[in-house]
């Protein structure tokens, strides 16, 4: 049944009809008479046309079939289509995409919701044809490829062996990514999503469906949700005090996502020791930061916090935290008599450093130390080699941090290792008060406050070798670094001297201090020590880790899936991580997503489709049109 048509306005071009209707009642028709006179012949013509035109109009099958080829060719145009009802299987062509997030992890459907997702996937394949190609994707913060283009028989082996991550999901990257996968195929394409719907990161579910069903794909939202109830550690950041390396504070946030108020019990342990035990009660959807602080050893910490509680998703309910143990770095300040006190100062107050003060020209050797501060050093009390010997250190390795003083351009000038070793050119001295602009967020500058900071004195310089610029002052490079062989060098040009700057009587001076020394000495392949499921570890060489589930894996960016532990071997250097979930959408394991959900699950059922009938139209116009070239060849039009 005719049930529509897409372009109706089509209809206007049946105006062409009238014309040639006209044209062809008025068009005489030639005819073989004897006649006695021209006045008779166009008497009895004038006549004929008139008396005449129904029954031509009626008989003349030229007349009628072009009628019928504007006619069909108007109603093509019009795009009519018809709906009707017809049975729909599975494609040939089917990709699964299992949503494998932490909240996938969530009790509220027995086992869990990964397993019934695993398991309705069984079904369909159950029901699948023997030559259907599959592939399955498991939907974390990235897609992740474990069958591509196989049979079913492979598709069960792989699903029985597959385990749900940590990490949180991206639903509408993996819709993308396997419309990506189908783009190459031939045949009928589908996918079946399996999720939760409770959170995604990334392109709207609803946009991506969109996009692959505009390419010929059908998507099938399968919903796997019975909106449980949780409680969960949304948050957690700890360290040791800069002050007291022997103390550490530790704060974490707890997120009661139940629609009642819910007592909690809070277990902290440092190492293997149980250190705080917290009862409290967390109003409903709301959360509770905590803060305790206590003594810790120099040594590597550990600590966990515990949620005892019965909810419905266990993942969430721990959370870990790695404080690495102390490292001493051994630094050396060349310098004159009492000239950097306050740097001096400033350093001795951290016990992670070891400070050696050097009066030039009398200087020890450089290997010995971590770094090398080039503090106030007379021009005339260098001694020969010094800066040579100053480049080969850096250049195997060692860190170097230069101040600036009224004779350190001359110094620049008259010693070419010094200026090749330098991130930047002094020209000429400035006696201006301005006030600091940070160029880049660097983490030396965390926690520091330089609002208050008036530099006196400052260098006119022209940064060079790629270096990369901290903070400025008055449009100069006042903090700026380069990598120089192996090691680094920067030009600190903020000199806490009196002459120089009020930085000596701020309080952010020895943690500016201490975070330069920290991060100078960092190697570039050095971990940090807590993540997120679902990061990477940012390393250029393979690396061994053990996960905490014991599984050992080897590679270079290797992600992190899995809360917990991880042993990392790097280099010969055993090192611990902590990886959280720490996700407050990923926690709340309630139906966020508001998108239609497919009810069948593999199964033959009737839908209504449209049918467009103008293809058909249009062959019945072909028809016709070569119907009408037949007539005009058997009136000798096309006789030569």
């Amino acid at each position: 049944m005719l049930s529509s048509i897409m372009n109706p306005w089509a209809f206007l071009g049946l105006l062409l009809l009238i014309p040639i209707i006209i044209l062809y009642l008025l068009k005489p028709k030639p005819k073989r008479i004897r006649f006695p006179t021209i006045m008779f012949i166009t008497r009895v013509e004038r006549d004929r046309r008139f008396r005449f035109f129904p029954k031509r109009f009626v008989r003349d099958p030229l007349l009628i079939v072009q009628i019928l080829i504007i006619l069909l060719f108007v109603i093509a145009i019009a795009d009519p289509y018809m709906k009707t009802r017809v049975k729909k299987g599975i494609a040939e062509n089917v990709v699964f995409i299992i949503d494998s997030s932490a909240s996938m992890r969530a009790t509220d459907i027995y086992p869990n919701r990964f397993e019934r997702a695993k398991q309705i996937v069984n079904g369909i394949l159950d029901k699948m044809q023997e030559g259907t190609k599959v592939s399955i994707l498991l939907a974390e913060n990235v897609p992740i490829i474990v069958l591509k283009n196989s049979n079913k028989e492979n598709a069960k082996s792989v699903l029985n062996q597959i385990e749900c991550g940590d990490t949180p999901t991206n639903i509408g990257d993996a819709i993308l990514f396997a419309k990506d996968m189908l783009s190459d195929v031939s045949g009928s394409k589908e996918i079946y999503l399996i999720s939760d719907f409770s959170n995604t990161e990334g392109m709207d579910v609803g946009v991506a469906c969109s996009i692959a069903e505009k390419d010929g794909i059908d998507v099938n939202l399968l919903e796997i949700n019975n909106n449980g109830e949780n409680m969960g550690i949304v948050g957690i950041q700890g360290k040791r005090f800069l002050s007291e390396r022997d103390r550490f504070y530790l704060t974490f946030t707890v997120r009661n996502y139940y629609e009642t108020d819910k007592d909690v019990e809070i277990e902290i342990w440092l190492n293997d020791n149980l250190i705080s035990k917290i009862n409290d009660k967390i109003p409903r959807n709301s959360e509770r930061l905590f803060y305790i602080e206590d003594k810790i050893s120099y040594d590597l910490g550990i600590i966990r916090v515990m949620l005892n509680v019965n909810d419905n998703l266990e993942v969430d309910n721990r959370a870990f935290l790695v404080i690495p143990k102390i490292k001493k770095y051994n630094i050396l300040l060349i310098t004159n008599d009492s000239a950097d006190d306050f740097l001096k100062y400033a350093i001795m107050a951290s016990p992670d450093f070891n400070l050696s003060v050097a009066i030039s020209p009398v200087i020890p050797e450089f290997h010995k130390f971590d770094t090398i501060i080039h503090g106030r050093i007379d021009k005339n009390r260098i001694l020969d080699g010094m800066y040579h010997d100053l480049k080969s250190y850096v250049e195997s390795g060692g860190n170097l941090i230069i101040l600036p003083y009224q004779d350190l351009i001359d110094i620049q000038n008259r010693e070419p290792e010094l200026g090749e070793l330098m991130p930047t050119t002094l020209k000429w001295l400035m006696n201006s008060e301005k006030y600091i602009e940070i160029n880049a967020e660097h983490e030396i500058m965390r926690d520091v406050i330089m609002a208050d900071i008036i530099v006196k004195k400052y260098y006119k310089n022209t940064q060079k070798n790629n270096s990369i610029v901290i903070a400025e002052v008055g449009n100069e490079p006042l903090i700026l670094y380069h990598k120089y062989g192996s090691g680094r060098v920067v030009y600190m040009g903020l000199n806490p001297n009196s002459e120089w700057s009020n930085f000596y009587y701020s309080s952010s001076m020895p943690v500016f201090w201490f975070k330069l020394i920290r991060w100078i000495n960092r190697k570039d392949m050095a971990l940090m020590n807590n993540f997120k499921t679902g990061e990477y570890i940012p390393l250029d060489v393979n690396t061994t880790i053990v996960t905490p589930s014991k599984k050992v894996m080897k590679g270079k960016n290797l992600i992190l899936d899995e809360i917990g532990l991880y042993e990392v071997n790097l280099n010969s250097i055993s090192d611990m991580i902590a990886v959280n979930l720490i996700d407050e959408s990923e926690s709340d394991i309630r139906k966020s997503i508001q998108i239609d959900i497919t009810t069948t699950m593999g199964d033959e059922e009737d839908v209504e489709v449209n049918i467009e009938l103008y293809p058909y139209v249009l062959g019945i116009v072909i028809l016709f049109i070569i119907t009408e070239l037949i007539l005009y060849r058997r009136r000798g039009y096309f006789v030569s």
